[in-house]
């Protein structure tokens, strides 16, 4: 995996489990890691814990607002000094649509599928500007999208677009030699999801639920596979996953 020693990485939901967990293994690869997140304490915490090494630095900001994606990005630039890899992996819940007031279902849109098209777009502008040859495009969409359960209709709205997003951009840059890769987990025994964390570990040690390193472990075979080499859609998922 030394391939990824000296890349810039930039790590959306930095904090939550599955993104503390990929920027623990960049950092231990030699990749230099910015990761953005909404909650300052959670961040911090992932800092000092990786901080040693100066590898990585934090940016606070919401990315379902244009403020947030401003505040993120000019820290890229400034720290990062350019980018490498983008792993878009925020993201939020939902409920059924109606349960939802109008405030909160655009806020699972724009949290979830339209900060991923702003953070990619931002992403290629610096690959492109910087000459990058191998840049690469982690998004994390979800198996939602093809289980269709009940009560998950905005929510299936917003990671079923990340995919279709995925899948049509992946063929636009090709010819800038800039890989696309989307990663469709499956449950993950996370903070996103509505369970108290000793809850969360009975379902991951029932196989109900995915342990967090292990969907980062499918981003980083994504991220360290050689120039020319394309994992266009990795679905992991627990062994009983639900389906309905």
């Amino acid at each position: 995996m030394s391939n990824l020693a000296g890349k810039r990485v930039l790590i959306t939901g930095g904090a939550g489990g599955v993104g503390r967990a990929v920027a623990e293994r960049m950092v231990a690869n030699g990749a230099r890691v910015l990761i953005a997140d909404r909650g300052e304490l959670e961040l911090r915490s992932v800092v000092e814990s990786l901080g040693s090494t100066g590898a990585i630095e934090a940016v606070t900001a919401d990315l379902s607002g244009a403020r947030g994606l401003e505040r993120m990005f000019e820290r890229v630039d400034s720290w990062l000094g350019g980018l490498d890899i983008l792993v878009a992996c925020a993201g939020v819940g939902s409920g059924p649509l109606m349960e939802m007031d109008d405030t909160d279902w655009r806020y699972v849109i724009e949290s979830n599928l339209v900060s991923y098209v702003a953070c990619t777009k931002g992403a290629i502008d610096r690959i492109k500007a910087a000459g990058v040859k191998d840049g690469m495009i982690i998004l994390v969409g979800s198996i939602s999208v093809h289980i269709k359960a009940v009560g998950e209709s905005v929510y299936n709205a917003s990671k079923g677009g990340v995919a279709s997003f995925a899948e049509t951009l992946r063929k636009e840059l090709i010819p800038e030699s800039i890989r696309l890769t989307l990663i469709e987990p499956g449950a993950i025994g996370s903070a996103m999801q509505p369970y108290s964390a000793d809850e969360r570990e009975r379902e991951v040690q029932a196989y109900r639920m995915l342990p967090p390193v292990e969907v980062a472990e499918a981003i980083l075979f994504a991220a360290t596979r050689g120039p020319g080499v394309d994992v266009v859609t990795l679905r992991i998922e627990p062994l009983v996953q639900k389906i309905c």
